[in-house]
């Protein structure tokens, strides 16, 4: 009898947890119809003016056996159920509509944080100095509401995952909302290259320190008013950011090597591979050292930066290959592996194209990539191989070309201010020709796919398999906003 009554009751209370899972991931989503998750820090504008109301000192930070496995399920439940749920397209049908579109969409302040969109309602902080790097670029036109918004919803971003991370030893890829004013921070699926390069960049960039673009290309359209509480946050949290960069030196950098160590995995930009001391991490660490300089966090020096920049070029760039090398893996350096995402050294300001002494290493890279249909039929691929087997376990089985040869539209649009930049050194008209070429591509994909969507497959659709489906409508649109805006500065130059 006993055992009779036990499968029932076993059944019963599986169904019970299966939904009180799905209702907690519902309303815990920040942007859920129904959320409960409420921001603990307000960016308003009264006229002209940013008034920031912080009440930081609300957030809870829920870690342990129990949290921690919670978010991961509920980020994966999330990116599971949109996937056979209507990813909506953009009402509009011109390019500049689907923009506006975009922009109301994922530009809320009302909303908790600045994140890509549908699936991803957690925040990868990283964003902030990757994929949404541009976000305080002066020169990209728009309403002033919408630089308002821009302004405010990424300055309320930055104090969030600040206020979250003030709480913690460690830093982590990504913080879920785990409650009213609770969070919890996870990795996907090591400790992070750039989760504090983010919350550096963004912070100097409000500070109006550190330019929102790769390189000058035209007139202010725009003021920046975000200096203030910058400067409040900094005052707030800066012990906390110089504690924690003095812990991601200690953990990432080899002192005698003087680069990022081989004996770890992190997770950076391209987290789905599986990587050892990557160019992009190697990089990245330079240029999160230089902010900390920057800002007053750290003892470093430029002699630092120099020693760090000269290793990082004699150990990654391979001259008979024209490209840099993706990581310091033995299978990478036995397979001479090239990757996209070599393409931070243009927003980070490793390399500039204008100089000289610098400009071979982007004119050799686009050789390679024209050469190895990278850049076709979109730009561009990670690579022109799919490598499934690089990839974390669940990536590869849900969508074996995501970090391969999938088509990854924030790259795409580096790629094209790397010609138009090109270009304006060189005076060759081929990289402004191609740099035309693939902005009228993505604004046809645009207007067909009604939105700007974040990956797409090696055939130019948008990516989707039983498993994942691309977001449609991300905010990265506003790189290719950037993008174009430099592109229609060098024609009429």
């Amino acid at each position: 009898m006993l055992r009779v009554l036990t499968s029932p009751l076993l059944a019963l209370a599986s169904a019970v947890a299966a939904l009180g899972s799905l209702v907690f991931t519902y309303v815990t989503n920040p942007f859920s119809r129904f959320t409960i998750v409420e921001p603990t820090y307000r960016a308003r504008f009264t006229g002209d003016t940013l008034r920031a109301i912080d009440r930081n000192d609300r957030l809870v930070v829920r870690q342990g056996p129990f949290w921690q496995p919670l978010a991961v399920y509920a980020t994966g439940l999330n990116v599971l159920s949109t996937r056979y749920l209507t990813s909506p397209r953009s009402h509009a049908d011109t390019v500049d509509g689907i923009i506006d579109d975009i922009h109301a969409l994922r530009f809320d302040p009302q909303r908790l944080l600045l994140i890509s969109g549908d699936h991803f309602s957690a925040l990868f902080v990283r964003n902030l100095g990757v994929f949404y790097y541009p976000m305080l670029d002066t020169a990209i036109p728009g309403t002033e509401q919408d630089w308002r918004d821009r302004q405010a919803v990424y300055l309320q971003t930055l104090a969030h995952a600040l206020g979250v991370f003030d709480q913690t030893d460690e830093l982590s890829t990504t913080i879920v909302s785990t409650g009213r004013t609770a969070a919890t921070c996870v990795n996907f699926y090591h400790y992070p290259s750039d989760t504090l390069y983010g919350m550096l960049y963004s912070l100097a960039t409000l500070a109006g320190v550190e330019p929102a673009r790769a390189a000058p290309y035209g007139a202010d359209r725009h003021e920046l008013t975000t200096q203030d509480a910058a400067a409040a946050l900094l005052e707030r949290y800066g012990d906390s950011l110089a504690r924690h960069y003095r812990t991601y030196r200690a953990r990432l950098l080899d002192d005698e090597r003087l680069l990022v160590r081989t004996d770890m995995r992190v997770s950076g930009a391209k987290d789905i591979t599986e990587r050892r001391s990557a160019f992009f991490d190697n990089v990245v660490l330079w240029k999160t050292a230089q902010l900390a300089m920057t800002l007053g966090l750290t003892d470093d020096d430029p002699e630092f930066l120099a020693a760090l920049k000269a290793t990082i070029l004699e150990t990654f760039w391979l001259e008979e290959k024209g490209h840099f090398l993706e990581d310091l893996s033995p299978e990478s350096l036995a397979g001479r592996y090239y990757s996209s995402d070599w393409l931070i050294v243009l927003a980070t300001g490793f390399l500039d194209p204008a100089d000289p002494a610098e400009r071979h290493y982007y004119a050799r890279s686009v050789d390679y990539i024209r050469s190895h249909g990278i850049a076709d039929p979109l730009p561009v691929k990670y690579q022109a191989e799919q490598r499934a087997h690089r990839q974390v376990p669940v990536v590869r089985l849900a969508v074996a070309s995501y970090g391969g040869d999938a088509i990854w539209s924030f790259w795409g649009m580096e790629y094209i201010k790397t010609l138009v930049l090109l270009h304006r050194s060189t005076g060759e008209e081929h990289h402004l020709d191609e740099a035309g070429r693939h902005l009228d591509t993505y604004a046809d994909a645009m207007v067909a796919n009604g939105g700007f969507p974040e990956v797409y497959g090696p055939d130019g659709e948008m990516l989707t398999t039983p498993f994942y489906r691309s977001i449609r409508q991300t905010g990265w649109v506003i790189g290719f906003e950037q993008a174009r805006e430099m592109y229609r500065a060098a024609t009429t130059r």
